[in-house]
């Protein structure tokens, strides 16, 4: 005879569990998700989450592969530049819009499929470049850090911003809440024409050594 417990958890897969995890992160952030409010908002026990999943981690893991599947990818036949500055502009979008997912990506290691394609995408667009094959990993790494810790860094602003005013110091400067598309895409073409010029001086060194 089957248990209604066990008729319940054939009806509940990874996929429902994944969907309601990332509500639950959606409304209340990365620090209150747990294996046991996942399990409360399905209505079953803690320990049935584990028939589907061994640890936190693992459900975080699939969790950032679903945001990675929300990240447009851009048009391969547009320059290099262009692409990596559209795909900057998905993936900060898809991170501000759900809650915490920068966190998630941060605290993830890749081991889903859409995701390690998206960073083999990415690796290809700096290939287009003319970039060394031993620097296409620093370019990739250097891209990623920067979008994802802009990105938490947009979310402490908001919150910053939702507090208001925490007390009477005066500061001798104005201070202001900066233009984060201005300052964004600032960074991003401040490492786009640094790779220009990395790939600039590795052609004059190879001309050099000729």
């Amino acid at each position: 005879m089957t248990s209604a417990n066990g008729n319940q958890l054939k009806k509940i897969d990874k996929s429902i569990i994944v969907q309601a995890a990332l509500e639950l992160l959606d409304e209340e952030g990365i620090r209150q998700l747990t294996m046991r409010k996942v399990a409360d908002r399905l209505n079953i026990k803690g320990a049935s989450l584990y028939w589907h999943f061994q640890n936190k981690n693992e459900l975080l893991a699939l969790i950032a592969e679903e945001i990675c599947k929300q990240i447009q990818l851009p048009d391969e036949d547009r320059p290099w530049e262009e692409q990596l500055l559209d795909l900057s502009d998905q993936l900060r979008k898809t991170y501000l819009s759900v809650r915490d997912s920068a966190h998630v990506m941060e605290e993830t290691i890749p081991s889903t499929p859409y995701r390690i394609s998206l960073i083999e995408k990415v690796s290809g667009i700096f290939a287009q470049s003319g970039l060394k094959n031993e620097d296409l990993f620093s370019a990739s790494w250097m891209f990623n850090n920067y979008v994802t810790s802009f990105v938490i860094e947009e979310y402490r602003i908001q919150s910053v911003e939702k507090a208001g005013p925490t007390g009477e110091f005066e500061f001798r400067f104005p201070v202001r809440i900066p233009d984060m598309d201005r300052e964004f895409r600032f960074g991003m073409e401040v490492l786009i024409n640094g790779l220009k010029s990395k790939v600039r001086t590795n052609g004059e060194r190879t001309g050099e050594a000729t």
